[in-house]
C-alpha cells in the first residue's frame, strides 16, 4: 500500500510538473516572440500569433443501458473530464502559418507525446490560390460531423467515434478566386494503420496510406464537404469512401445532412454507410439542436474472423437521436453551458438471430476556452 501511495504521489508530481513546463514554455515564447517585435523593428520575417488558448470541457453523463441483465450494473453515471486541449496558431513571413493542437492526457501515449497531437502541420502558401501542408491533421473526409472540432460533439454516430481521423499528411491545396470553393488533394497514413488501440503509434510501419481528394464550398448560405478516399486496410487492398456533406446557414438556422459509402466488398457496395444530420435554432444566447443517425455494415455477417471493414462492425446497426442545447451568456462568449438527452439502438446478428440493445443517455456540461491572445492583447496591448 505504502509504494502504491508514493508511486501515486510520484506520478501526481509528475504530471504536475509536465503542465508546468508546458505553460512555462508558452510564457517564454510570448515573452521572446514579443521582446522581438519590440526591439528588433528591422527583422525581416515577422510573426503573428491568429491562436493562443486552452480548451476545456466537463460533463457530468449518465447512460442507462436496457434490457439489461439484473446481475449487472444498468447505469453508469458521474462526472467525466473530456477534453483539455492547448491550441496554438500563428503566421511568419507572407508565406507561412502553422497550426497546433494537443491533447493534455495522463497517458502519454505508447510512443510519444505525438500520439495525443491532434494537428501539428506547417503551410506555404504560394500565392493566394495555390498552398501546401505537411505535418499532423485531419484526413480529408468529407461530411460535417465529421470536420467538427471534437469538443463540439456531444453525442455520435459509430464511424465518428471509431475512426483514427488524426494522421501524418502531406496536402496540395487550391482556392478559387472568389475564395468560395477549395480543392485539397492529400497523400497520408490509413487509418487503417490502428487495430484497436489508439495510442499504437508504432502501426506506421505497417505502410498503409490514404489517398484522399476533397472539394469544400463555403458560400454565404450553402456550405459543402464532398470527398472521394481510399483508404489502404492492407498493403495493396483498399476500402473506398464516397462522402457527402450539404449544409444550409441562415441568420438563426443552420441543418446539415451527410452520407458516407464505404466499401471494402465491392459486390455489395451500398450495404456499408453512415448517414447523420443535424439541425440547429438559435434564440438569442441559446441555441436548441435536434442529431440523428444511422450506421451499418451488413457487408460481411457478425462475429466474421478477419473483417474487411471495422470502422462500424460487421453485422451491426446501429441508430440514435437526440436532443440538446447550448448556452453561451452575451459577456462571456468563450463559456458555454450545454445539455442532452438521447437514445441509442444497436442490432447486432442476421435476422433470425438479432440481439438488440438500448442506451438512453444524458448530460449536462461546461466548456470554457481560455483564450490567452484576447487577453493579452486587451490586457497589455501586446502585438502579437
Amino acid at each position: 500500500m505504502h509504494r502504491q501511495i508514493t508511486q501515486s504521489f510520484q506520478t501526481c508530481n509528475t504530471l504536475k510538473i509536465t503542465y508546468l513546463k508546458l505553460i512555462f514554455c508558452v510564457a517564454f515564447a510570448l515573452l521572446c516572440t514579443s521582446k522581438v517585435t519590440a526591439q528588433d523593428s528591422t527583422a525581416t520575417i515577422s510573426h503573428r500569433f491568429t491562436r493562443l488558448a486552452f480548451e476545456v470541457r466537463a460533463d457530468f453523463d449518465v447512460h442507462h443501458h436496457y434490457p439489461y441483465p439484473d446481475s449487472l450494473r444498468a447505469t453508469d453515471y458521474g462526472f467525466n473530464g473530456k477534453y483539455f486541449n492547448i491550441a496554438v496558431g500563428g503566421e511568419f513571413g507572407k508565406h507561412f502559418s502553422y497550426f497546433f493542437r494537443q491533447r493534455i492526457v495522463a497517458n502519454k501515449g505508447s510512443v510519444t507525446l505525438f500520439d495525443n497531437t491532434d494537428f501539428l502541420y506547417l503551410q506555404y502558401n504560394i500565392n493566394p490560390q495555390w498552398g501546401f501542408r505537411a505535418g499532423k491533421e485531419a484526413l480529408a473526409i468529407g461530411g460535417f460531423e465529421y470536420d467538427a472540432p471534437p469538443i463540439d460533439v456531444f453525442y455520435y454516430t459509430q464511424l465518428w467515434g471509431t475512426i483514427h481521423c488524426f494522421q501524418l499528411a502531406a496536402s496540395a491545396i487550391y482556392t478559387d478566386k472568389s475564395g468560395h470553393n477549395k480543392l485539397i488533394l492529400q497523400v497520408g497514413n490509413s487509418p487503417y494503420v490502428y487495430s484497436t488501440d489508439r495510442n499504437m503509434g508504432s502501426d506506421w510501419k505497417k505502410g498503409l496510406l490514404a489517398y484522399s481528394f476533397m472539394w469544400c464550398a463555403d458560400y454565404p448560405h450553402f456550405k459543402a464537404l464532398y470527398s472521394v478516399n481510399l483508404f489502404e486496410r492492407e498493403r495493396g487492398r483498399f476500402v473506398n469512401y464516397i462522402s457527402i456533406g450539404n449544409r444550409i446557414v441562415f441568420n438563426h438556422f443552420s441543418w446539415y445532412i451527410d452520407y458516407m459509402n464505404r466499401a471494402a466488398v465491392y459486390s455489395k457496395y451500398f450495404s456499408d454507410f453512415t448517414v447523420v444530420s443535424r439541425m440547429d435554432i438559435i434564440f438569442r444566447d441559446v441555441n436548441i439542436f435536434i442529431k440523428g443517425g444511422y450506421d451499418q455494415n451488413k457487408s460481411e455477417d457478425f462475429g466474421v474472423e478477419n473483417p474487411k471493414e471495422i470502422m462500424v462492425t460487421p453485422g451491426m446497426q446501429y441508430y440514435f437521436y437526440g436532443l440538446g442545447l447550448e448556452y453561451r451568456p452575451a459577456k462571456y462568449k468563450n463559456v458555454r453551458l450545454h445539455g442532452y438527452i438521447a437514445n441509442a439502438q444497436t442490432i447486432l446478428g442476421p435476422k433470425g438471430d438479432k440481439e438488440v440493445t438500448n442506451c438512453l443517455s444524458a448530460s449536462i456540461g461546461l466548456t470554457w476556452d481560455i483564450d490567452f491572445l484576447r487577453i493579452l492583447r486587451k490586457q497589455f496591448k501586446l502585438q502579437l
